[in-house]
């Protein structure tokens, strides 16, 4: 078929040499999608042209009379399916740049078929040259395109990578690019060259409702290079994956398939597409408004309902449906059927997976399907803090609101597999854990951490320690943990500590005793309290209490596997929560007069 040509609304191919379009590359183009009868995204592309024309400060063409020109054209050319050109010239004017200020600008249609062959997937290499700087310039799709042109010569591949003065990807010559990589979507920004095309927008609302998250900013070609997965788009290919760059394959293409059907799916309902009336049909307005409204009416459904962060579970055997009418009976969507409809678009239908969810505020329902197919549960985190024991634990666990508690302490002790003594079997840290998970499951973690920070610290401790075995370190990092809160001076009490050991002397830490007396314990420390009898009273009795009497952090462990050599035997501390360190008892007398009265 020959293309169709009107120029300024009349058939037509001669163009006069006075064109400033011909003569300088002064104007702008479209290159627009005629799809079924439905010029597809007609308002953004007229929005991109007359961004151009104001930067330009080309004369205005109204959006009817463009249109009456493509309906006028697409009618010759009996297409229901086509590429649909459109030039917008300065207008006619001598030789030399200047011009009229009430210069008349010509318009051209131009309706061709769709290309014959289409890649379904595109092969790229580096372009031979790239874009130069021009902000003024940039983003709009003006006539001189002499960078595209020499950025093709030679060109191997089905396209070819432009990059910028810095060596930084803008596009390929004829679409915009985009890298996906751990769940991320980047596009390069074209604030200073490249061409925004008209689906890059909707491309990058769709990927937010994906689950994506999105980055527009620079983009190396190395950072190209290691993308999971890499994909191209203008108005005629549509969205293509990219299976190879230079020797580099791409063999993925899940989430690009996902972008592409959500696409498809909302190009077929475009309120943005325009209808052309190659004749006169009442159908087709009542089609193009009935459109309007529905697209109206879905943008009103499209976030969740709520004013705070509320949790839904999902419970297993649940389907899209019954899904949808119990979020509605919640009142934390506006529609079932919105619902089960965006579900289908986007192909998450059949993909939906049991759990904990948080709808937030502001939530979109494409987002909140999304994390319904990836399994994104709610999650918190839950602080264990150091020096703590594990009855302390035991409660905070068993009361927070996002773990499940079926067991009493010993039961879930026995679960984790361990026996008596439990103190100081758990890692302190801090855990995030998905809402629904159990009490048991935290348990088990801290426990296996512990093991392996025990293991790693007993293997890696110092020669000729006054301790027999691991679970000895641990004892006495204990007693460090609760000594001191000054990381600084933890392996002084240990070597404090040591050479008690060694001497045969009491240890004599208040923090013994206080774990002895319990419940016992008003705040103060007696000396009836110094003779409590207990083992664990490090005061009636010498050597290790016979297990650990809270957690211990990473610093009290490797200062008991790492103690500082020291003369010094006793310390008291001072009122700034700091200690003070003595050889000998007359030492340590006066620093008890000195610090306590």
């Amino acid at each position: 078929m020959k293309d169709v040509v009107l120029i300024n609304g009349k058939k037509q191919s001669k163009l006069s040499v006075f064109s400033r379009v011909t003569q300088f590359g002064d104007g702008l183009f479209e290159t627009c999608l005629i799809k079924d009868g439905r010029l597809l995204f007609w308002s953004e592309h007229f929005s991109r042209l007359e961004k151009g024309r104001e930067k330009l400060k080309i004369n205005k063409v109204e959006s009817a009379l463009w249109l009456k020109d493509v309906a006028k054209a697409l009618s010759i050319s009996r297409l229901d399916n086509a590429v649909v050109k459109i030039i917008l010239s300065r207008g006619e004017s001598l030789r030399g740049y200047g011009f009229d200020q009430d210069i008349i600008p010509n318009r051209i249609v131009i309706v061709s078929g769709l290309p014959e062959q289409i890649p379904e997937q595109y092969s790229l290499s580096l372009c031979q040259s790239g874009y130069s700087t021009n902000r003024l310039l940039s983003g709009i799709k003006h006539s001189n395109r002499l960078e595209q042109i020499m950025a093709r010569f030679d060109m191997s591949t089905n396209e070819c990578i432009m990059l910028d003065d810095s060596g930084y990807v803008i596009s390929t010559t004829q679409a915009n690019i985009f890298s996906i990589k751990s769940n991320v979507l980047l596009t390069p920004a074209l604030d200073e060259c490249g061409i925004e095309g008209t689906r890059r927008k909707v491309i990058l609302e769709l990927a937010r409702e994906l689950g994506l998250q999105v980055e527009v900013g620079a983009l190396s070609i190395n950072e190209l290079l290691e993308s999971d997965e890499v994909f191209i788009t203008n108005s005629v290919i549509g969205i293509k994956s990219v299976s190879k760059i230079n020797q580099q394959s791409f063999d993925l293409h899940t989430t690009t398939e996902k972008i592409k059907h959500a696409f498809f799916s909302l190009q077929k309902l475009s309120a943005s597409s325009q209808v052309i009336e190659t004749r006169k049909s009442v159908a087709s307005w009542a089609i193009a408004l009935s459109v309007i409204f529905m697209f109206g009416y879905f943008f009103s459904l499209k976030d969740v309902r709520v004013d705070e962060p509320v949790i839904y579970q999902l419970s297993s055997g649940s389907n899209i449906h019954t899904i949808s009418v119990e979020l509605e009976n919640l009142n934390h969507i506006s529609s079932s059927r919105y619902f089960v409809f965006l579900a289908k678009i986007l192909g998450l239908d059949n993909e939906i997976k049991q759990g904990y969810y948080e709808l937030i505020p502001d939530m979109s329902v494409g987002t909140l399907l999304n994390n319904f197919a990836l399994a994104k549960v709610a999650t918190r985190q839950i602080t264990l803090v150091e020096g703590k024991t594990i009855k302390d634990y035991y409660q905070q666990l068993s009361k927070h609101t996002a773990l499940k508690h079926q067991n009493n302490f010993y039961q879930t002790m026995n679960s984790v597999g361990i026996s008596l003594p439990y103190e100081g079997r758990f890692w302190p840290d801090t855990y995030r854990v998905n809402y629904g998970d159990s009490v048991l499951s935290v348990f088990k973690r801290a426990n296996k951490i512990m093991q392996e920070k025990l293991d790693t610290a007993w293997q890696g401790r110092q020669k000729n320690l006054a301790l027999k075995n691991a679970n000895e370190a641990l004892i006495l990092a204990s007693l460090i943990e609760k000594e001191t809160a000054h990381h600084a001076e933890k392996s002084q009490i240990a070597g404090v500590f040591m050479n008690r050991l060694r001497k045969g002397m009491r240890l004599q830490t208040d923090p013994s005793v206080i774990y002895a007396l319990g419940e016992k314990y008003l705040g103060r420390l007696t000396k009836k309290d110094l003779r409590f009898n207990s083992p664990y009273n490090t005061y009636r009795n010498k050597g290790l209490p016979p297990s650990a009497i809270g957690s211990v952090g990473n610093e009290s462990l490797n200062a008991a596997t790492h103690p500082l050599a020291t003369d010094a035997l006793y310390f008291v501390a001072k009122k700034d929560g700091t200690h003070a360190f003595a050889k000998t008892y007359q030492q340590h007398r006066r620093n008890i007069e000195k610090y306590l009265n």
